[in-house]
């Protein structure tokens, strides 16, 4: 799973999100937990394209998933994408 941090690192963002949208769904809890930070981080660099993301997965993604994904977001922009879990 380190590989989504390498390309991360050298600022390689489109793989992370297409093993994202793999693993998306995925149950176990700390593949749920790495999908969330996996993505915060490559928001870092695109912060439109965590967006694109979110905009596409959030009303499914497994909630540990989202907060990972959210913590650094501002409070309204973290409640905008918590709401929208929260409808489905």
């Amino acid at each position: 799973m380190g590989e989504s941090v390498y390309f991360i690192r050298k600022n390689e963002i489109e793989d992370t999100f297409k093993i994202a949208e793999i693993l998306v769904n995925d149950k176990d809890e700390y593949v749920q937990k790495a999908v969330g930070s996996w993505i915060r981080e490559a928001g870092k660099r695109s912060e439109e394209k965590l967006k694109k993301f979110l905009n596409k997965y959030a009303t499914e993604m497994p909630r540990i998933t989202l907060r990972y994904a959210i913590e650094k977001f501002d409070k309204e922009t973290r409640e905008y994408y918590l709401s929208l879990k929260s409808r489905n």
